[in-house]
């Protein structure tokens, strides 16, 4: 409970200017179980190149929240593509990885072990900004 309290709360922070003006933010699940137990995704990819709430013709603007494998998740849409702050929490409550999408391209990454000390990345620096290729000679 206390880590999807922390999602929450980083998340509306680092949403900011990304989050429709007026209106609430929809959040879903990832997944729902049906009456026969079977798991099926909220979230499917639609011909447009876009993801849509299963049955719904408009792209999917909004925060998406799963679970799996113990860790904790929450992406951040806009019109169909990954777009604002996302962030994993390990079991254990502490972050595992955070960064920010644009268009669905993500352009800040982050990752964390379990005990909170940062991971190093090949193609991240540490700040979560891209690594620049080193040049050719």
């Amino acid at each position: 409970m206390h880590g999807m309290v922390l999602l929450a709360g980083l998340a509306m922070s680092l949403l900011g200017a990304d989050a429709p003006k007026g209106k609430p933010v929809r959040i879903i699940q990832a997944r729902e179980v049906t009456p026969a137990g079977e798991v099926v995704e909220v979230l499917v990819w639609d011909s447009d190149e876009r993801w849509h709430v299963r049955g719904e013709k408009l792209p999917f603007t909004g925060k998406v929240l799963d679970k799996i494998f113990g860790r904790e998740h929450e992406t951040n849409y806009l019109k169909g593509l990954r777009h604002g702050p996302y962030v994993i929490i390990h079991r254990n409550g502490v972050t595992a990885a955070q960064g920010i999408f644009r268009q669905d391209k993500r352009v800040k990454h982050r990752e964390w072990d379990t005990k909170g000390g940062q991971i190093e990345l090949d193609g991240w620096n540490f700040d979560g900004t891209p690594k620049q290729p080193a040049p050719k000679k």
